[in-house]
């Protein structure tokens, strides 16, 4: 059976989706792509959502599956859900021409597209601050996220995750002035994703913030906060007395940041309360401790 005749079935609504009929879509070659191509359109758009997602965690469980070209052509897809899966199938997709197609979906009529490719940006911005991207990559990526930022014709969720990406600006005065803006924003959201950029951008004129946050009456600023601490690796040891008492809160997902954080920053004190928590009754405390201590074990190795 070709490729035509295997989109056909697969995208018949009235048959349950194999998983293994989806494999044969990794690695395909420039012919099977134009294939795919014409084809994949007449599939419906409920069942090229459900493809789509399906080929996302086969690729997550199985790291010899490549659907790299497959997410490439569905970025062209008429429906948003399928784009914004797609970018998230490209996540560790390394290649610049992945990278400046990405860079023209900021242009795309949803916003959810938008986000993702902002994300997406974000990392790259790790990469260039990493010396990773050439440099006409780099200063795109610098100005597609920092105009982002402030763009009112954006909703807030692109403008928040344009701000934790330039978080990795840490050279540009520009980025850290436009991390405290959003720090001062009216919305909470964005000064969670303020908090997020301050931890990676490792500058100490930020740590104040991180620290007046990890007492915050707010659950979602206290993880973000916790979060950045650890963002912060060893540096983020000067923060390590606001930080502990996070490892008992209330909330759980901020206490399994806390604890994260710990194993981020190392240290004798962070061991010893690592140890202490894995022996806790709290399973998810304890398996998240257990976690760090093989994080910091790994890291002293």
């Amino acid at each position: 059976m070709d490729l035509r005749e295997e989109l056909q079935q697969i995208g018949n609504n009235d048959q349950p989706l194999a998983k293994q009929h989806l494999k044969m879509l990794s690695n395909i070659d420039g012919g099977n792509s134009r294939v795919f191509a014409e084809s994949w359109p007449h599939i419906p758009g409920e069942r090229r959502i459900e493809i789509t997602e399906t080929l996302v965690e086969l690729a997550e469980d199985n790291i010899d599956l490549n659907f790299r070209q497959v997410f490439l052509l569905c970025l062209d897809d008429p429906e948003a859900a399928v784009r914004t899966i797609a970018l998230n199938g490209l996540w560790e997709d390394d290649r610049l021409t992945t990278l400046r197609r990405i860079l023209d979906l900021l242009n795309d009529p949803s916003g959810s597209v938008r986000e993702a490719a902002v994300l997406f940006l974000g990392r790259a911005a790790y990469r260039a601050e990493m010396g990773e991207l050439p440099e006409e990559e780099t200063r795109a990526v610098c100005t597609a996220l920092l105009n982002a930022t402030s763009d009112p014709e954006q909703p807030i969720d692109v403008r928040r995750r344009a701000v934790e990406g330039i978080g990795y600006l840490s050279a540009l005065p520009e980025a850290q002035v436009k991390i405290g803006r959003a720090y001062a924003h009216t919305e909470q959201l964005m000064r969670e994703s303020a908090v997020v950029a301050m931890g990676r951008s490792m500058q100490r004129a930020w740590f104040p913030y991180i620290e007046r946050e990890l007492h915050s009456i707010s659950p979602a600023m206290r993880y973000e906060a916790a979060r950045a601490v650890g963002e912060l690796g060893e540096e983020g040891r000067d923060l390590q007395e606001g930080l502990l008492p996070l490892v008992d809160d209330d909330d759980s997902e901020v206490s399994q940041a806390a604890i994260w954080a710990l194993g981020q920053i190392g240290g004798q004190h962070a061991r010893r309360v690592l140890q202490r928590l894995a022996r806790s009754q709290d399973e998810v405390r304890s398996q998240a401790a257990q976690d760090a201590l093989e994080e910091l074990t790994f890291d002293e190795l």
